[in-house]
């Protein structure tokens, strides 16, 4: 296979950040209309469409809560988000300005983070909320725990997308939003707090790059002191989502040089 090589260097690269569109995003905020806002209980999940051009927010109701996050392209659920690609484009934590991507032969954004309440800043102590993550699984907690059974993401994910036609191997990555966590840059692990910084009304906000099925997951464990949730145990908060529509269309994203 022969691939042409094209100089493209005296170009300004067009799929670099566009910082004062999403400024504009922001700064028309009054202006938007809430399309539509509901809870997610604990120890489930839901899924939705945000069409191209509209924000979802992920809000605490009662404070301390986790939420997990996946998302594909509506019109074509072959393309969902990646989080390789994420990490490596746009780094671990999530704030305003962090643009979620799909993986190759797609390779763009499928949604960007417009806002978060908790980080505003860096955080001297090294402790983040929103990473590129991944989600438990009731295998994770029968390891850890013993014990057999319990709710997990995995299942709360597959609850939200089963209505859409999707099924379990279609579950690929996702992002962790409110929750608090530290990577350790000596040996890479990941630590987790107990409970995160955030209180009622706390969200973090994405806009949408295109249509969207979201399914959100209320983590088992979020606001839980333990690594796990037993039987028993009070049920942990929920999450509220709120769509609404910026009346701004999304950017296009340059398509990518044909090489195949």
């Amino acid at each position: 296979m022969v691939v042409e090589l094209r100089d493209l260097s005296s170009q300004r690269p067009p799929y670099r950040l566009d910082e004062a569109f999403y400024e504009r995003v922001r700064a028309s905020r009054d202006r938007h209309r809430k399309l539509d806002e509901f809870v997610v209980p604990a120890y489930s999940g839901r899924g939705f469409i945000v069409e191209r051009g509209q924000t979802f927010r992920v809000v605490l109701v009662e404070g301390t809560q986790a939420g997990d996050v996946a998302f594909w392209n509506a019109d074509d659920t072959k393309e969902s988000f990646a989080s390789l690609r994420t990490w490596e484009m746009e780094g671990y934590f999530l704030k305003a300005g962090t643009r979620l991507w799909s993986d190759v032969p797609w390779f763009r954004p499928m949604a960007t983070c417009t806002e978060e309440t908790v980080d505003s800043a860096r955080r001297p102590d090294g402790w983040h909320h929103h990473l590129v993550g991944s989600h438990c699984s009731c295998e994770q907690w029968e390891m850890g725990s013993g014990w057999a059974g319990l709710n997990s993401c995995r299942v709360n994910f597959l609850q939200a997308i089963e209505p859409f036609g999707l099924k379990e191997e279609d579950l690929l990555d996702n992002i962790d939003v409110h929750t608090k966590w530290r990577l350790d840059p000596e040996d890479g692990s990941v630590h987790l707090a107990a409970r995160n910084d955030g209180g009622p009304g706390d969200y973090i906000e994405f806009y949408a790059e295109m249509n969207l099925l979201v399914a959100l997951s209320v983590c088992p464990i979020g606001g839980n002191t333990r690594p796990w949730s037993l039987p028993g145990d009070p049920p942990t908060p929920s999450l509220k989502i709120e769509i609404h529509d910026t009346g701004i269309e999304p950017k296009p994203f340059p398509q990518w040089t044909e090489w195949r």
